[in-house]
Order: C-alpha cells, then sequence, then structure tokens
C-alpha cells in the first residue's frame, strides 16, 4: 500500500514578477479561503473546495500553473496534498516560498523513471551550499554536506506509489534558530535514499538545511506568500499549518 511523503526545497533571490504576471490573468477570481488562508489561482489554474480538501486543477504542461498562499509574516508552513499525474508527463512538483517579493526558497521534485530525483537551491551564502540528512524513524543515518544547487539526490522505490489518493505528500518549510532555510521530507516507509558522491542510506526522513556562516548576515527572517505549481493533471491539499 502507497506510503506517505514529504518535500524539499530551493532558496532563489529573484523577484515576484513572474508570479505577478502568471496571477494577471486571474486578476478577476476571487481568492478562496481554506483553512483560514487566503489562496490565489496562478496561470490557468482553477481552485474549488470539495469533500473538505482544495482541489487545484486546470494545470498545463509547462508546470507554471498552480496556487499562491499568503501567510502574513510566517516561519514555518506545512502541507499535506496529492497529486494526481498526467501518465504521458513525467511528474513535476514545485514550491517556492516569497518575502517582500523575493523568491527565497524553492523546492522541486521531478519523477525519473520509477525513482524521484530532489534539487535545492539556497541563497544565505555568496556560494550558496545546503547538506542532506537521512533520518530513521528519528535517528541520524548520516549525511553529507557542502552540496551545490546542481546536486541531485534520488528517492528509490516509488514506483508503486502512483501518486493516487493514497499517496500523500506532507511538505514541511520553516526557517531554522539562526534563520536559514530548511525543507523537511518525512516518509511513511524507509526507503534507499542516492546521495551525490554515491553514498546511499536508508531512512524514512530528509532534511536539507541552508549552510550559512555563524558571523554572516542572513535578511530572510520571515517569508509571506508559498506558491505550488505543477505539471501534474490537478493536486489536492488535505491541510494546511501557519506559524
Amino acid at each position: 500500500m502507497p506510503k506517505p511523503l514529504h518535500v524539499l526545497a530551493v532558496c532563489s533571490q529573484i523577484t515576484l514578477s513572474a508570479l505577478v504576471a502568471a496571477t494577471s490573468a486571474h486578476a478577476q477570481s476571487p481568492p478562496v479561503v481554506f483553512q483560514g488562508l487566503e489562496h490565489n489561482a496562478v496561470g490557468g489554474a482553477t481552485l474549488r473546495i470539495d469533500r473538505g480538501a482544495l482541489e487545484v486543477a486546470g494545470l498545463g504542461s509547462g508546470g507554471t500553473d498552480g496556487v499562491a498562499v499568503k501567510l502574513g509574516e510566517a516561519t514555518s508552513w506545512t502541507a499535506r496534498f496529492t497529486p494526481t499525474r498526467d501518465r504521458a508527463l513525467p511528474l513535476s512538483l514545485a514550491w517556492s516560498a516569497h518575502s517582500d517579493g523575493q523568491r527565497i526558497s524553492t523546492a522541486l521534485i521531478r519523477q525519473a523513471g520509477d525513482k524521484l530525483e530532489v534539487s535545492a537551491l539556497f541563497t544565505g551564502a555568496t556560494t550558496p551550499t545546503y547538506s542532506a540528512q537521512v533520518y530513521s524513524g528519528g535517528q541520524l543515518m548520516g549525511a553529507t554536506g557542502r552540496l551545490s544547487p546542481t546536486a541531485r539526490i534520488d528517492l528509490g522505490g516509488f514506483s508503486y506509489c502512483d501518486f493516487s489518493e493514497i499517496c500523500r505528500i506532507l511538505l514541511e518549510f520553516h526557517n531554522t534558530a539562526n534563520s536559514a532555510c530548511e525543507w523537511r521530507l518525512v516518509l511513511g516507509t524507509n526507503v534507499v535514499v542516492g546521495l551525490p558522491g554515491g553514498a546511499t542510506l536508508t531512512g524514512n526522513e530528509l532534511r536539507l538545511v541552508e549552510e550559512v556562516r555563524p558571523a554572516g548576515h542572513y535578511p530572510y527572517l520571515t517569508f509571506d506568500t508559498m506558491l505550488m505549481q505543477s505539471n501534474a493533471y490537478s493536486f489536492a491539499i488535505f491541510a494546511e499549518t501557519v506559524r
């Protein structure tokens, strides 16, 4: 039986003009309030609440359609959702956190055969790097650091998970105590995680932690918008929390 899944991120500092342009076509569409948060359609997406979940449909093959969630001044955001994939396309899922018009973090997951490929980029340093940490039942199994934006992390064993209703993803993004970005990917079962450099570890949780020098300055203490985009046929959000 398919198990839950969690996700991760990319920090890149660019303007929010692309998001504004993408949402302009839906400027006349009223926002949808779901679990106390305002959601706005992006690109060609449509939003509706159905059976206690927010359904995001009308997604194109380019992966730019989705939903933007207004968060106020947040330090943590989580969401549980399920994508219904288009079998003609390898699945692509992306999330980005925005602060004052700047995109500070973006998570990207792509389907590569029977695996999921995760990539990350962070902006808290001149040369952004991050560490990948694999846990099993809360115990650290191993980690590797100084990963560059071009690094890829493979999650194997998901060919059985057909991204159906019972395969729900739980994503968390937050700022750590020193204001660095961190994404957590918590799986419902142990899988083999392929780290850059060839190391393989078995665990049910993947953490990607931005490497910020303690003496350095990191300007983003909060974020105010979360953008979710995909080339899936649709996706449904079942739960969201923000702090």
